[in-house]
């Protein structure tokens, strides 16, 4: 039993530094987005404070203004949703946990195995939710050439030339 405990207990801690990894890489794919959205943002913002400071509002001024706001809320949601600490379970198992002298040895690493399962669904999950807010803030971040565009043409549309 001690060989196939060895195995498990192998494959699941790799597979928790997986997650951990996992976790690396999806933050700094989040700060990726994040450069990305102000960069935009800054783009846009100097055609809508040029607008501002010269009184003269046009289809483009008000569509880079607009344009600026969508990616300053998309910058937003990177930060809040996918940038902020969250916590994530750990590979090992605390030695105080681990200490259980009227237990069997084997016993122990058994019952530890299934605590290990537990912080490796936790992690997956955390993981899973990330990437889908990531992915989220990628679409929005993605849309807002599309934004610009209906606002402008709205703004031209509508008499504002």
């Amino acid at each position: 039993m001690t060989d196939r405990l060895d195995w498990i207990e192998k494959a699941g801690i790799e597979n928790m530094k997986m997650h951990h990894s996992c976790a690396d890489t999806l933050a700094k794919e989040a700060a990726t987005t994040l450069t990305l959205s102000l960069a935009g943002m800054a783009g846009g913002l100097a055609y809508a404070a040029k607008a501002i400071d010269a009184h003269s509002w046009n289809w483009l001024s008000f569509g880079a203004t607009i344009f600026t706001l969508w990616l300053l809320g998309a910058s937003w949601y990177v930060v809040a949703k996918c940038l902020m600490m969250m916590p994530i379970p750990q590979v090992y198992n605390d030695p105080k946990n681990l200490h259980a002298p009227e237990l069997e040895f084997d016993d122990l690493r058994a019952a530890e195995l299934l605590g290990l399962q537990i912080r490796i669904d936790a992690a997956a999950k955390r993981n899973a939710l990330l990437a889908g807010r990531l992915n989220l803030a990628r679409r929005l971040a993605i849309a807002s050439p599309a934004i610009f565009i209906i606002f402008a043409v709205a703004w031209w549309v509508l008499g504002g030339r």
